[in-house]
């Protein structure tokens, strides 16, 4: 189980992200059903060294903020909570949304884990 946070009325958590023996915790991760992908904040992740490469494609995001410029890493794993998901594939964008944020977790991550988000409880669980 995971507490949420409620922050500018939407439900934030933390996650610690590990790549290459490298781990962060990163704060202030949205989880937002409305997003296809999980996006990370350029800034935040460089400091693991996830940084863009030659051979990275660039690809084009959308949605209710905007477009934005985004490339695909495989990190190792994510842990939120006591949930650890191993080789995922984020995207990485400068995320200048106009408020403090982090990261977003959208509907790939929440289905890959089969989350439950109980808004009541401000928590989000997997399926067993």
């Amino acid at each position: 189980m995971v507490k949420l946070n409620l922050k500018h009325g939407l439900p934030f958590c933390n996650i610690t992200l590990f790549y290459h023996g490298r781990s962060k915790t990163i704060e202030d991760v949205l989880i937002d059903t409305g997003s296809g992908g999980t996006v990370f904040k350029m800034d935040e992740v460089d400091e693991v060294g996830i940084t863009i490469e030659d051979n990275d494609m660039i690809e084009t995001i959308s949605g209710v903020g905007g477009s934005e410029l985004v490339y695909k890493k495989n990190v190792d794993y994510i842990n939120l909570g006591d949930i650890e998901i191993r080789d995922f594939t984020i995207e990485v964008g400068v995320m200048d949304y106009g408020f403090d944020i982090n990261g977003i977790l959208g509907m790939d991550f929440l289905r890959y884990i089969g989350a439950i988000i109980d808004l009541d409880r401000m928590v989000l669980e997997i399926k067993n």
